[in-house]
């Protein structure tokens, strides 16, 4: 459970700082035009700045808490053993062996693949 509290925390910290920069790049282009207004853009850039941070770090809590509460974990046993169960078949495939086999180079018509 652990580890997947970390993946979502995480998938969503990142997905969510790169939304953070993006939107920082516009409020860039933005502000400078807030120097006609007879302010100062830096200080502007700042204020708006932190704003943004301070709404992307109550996004992160809410969707990560909204993940976690969604989260329904699978039991492992059982998809191990389909996959287990899976592989030993295509393996009891590959080890059959062709008591005629051909000269190199040829191949049995029943046993090529065709990709369509």
């Amino acid at each position: 459970m652990k580890e997947a509290e970390r993946f979502l925390i995480l998938s969503n910290i990142d997905r969510l700082w790169k939304e953070h920069l993006q939107a920082l790049k516009f409020v860039q282009q933005a502000v400078g035009l807030r120097g006609y207004a007879q302010r100062d853009p830096l200080i502007e850039y700042k204020v708006e700045g932190y704003n943004l941070f301070l709404d992307m770090m109550a996004q992160i809590r809410r969707n990560v808490m909204h993940s976690v509460y969604q989260f329904e974990p699978v039991l492992v046993e059982q998809d191990q053993d389909k996959t287990e169960n899976r592989k030993s078949g295509k393996r009891n495939a590959r080890t059959q062996v062709n008591p005629n086999p051909d000269p190199v180079g040829t191949v049995e018509p029943s046993t090529s693949s065709t990709t369509s």
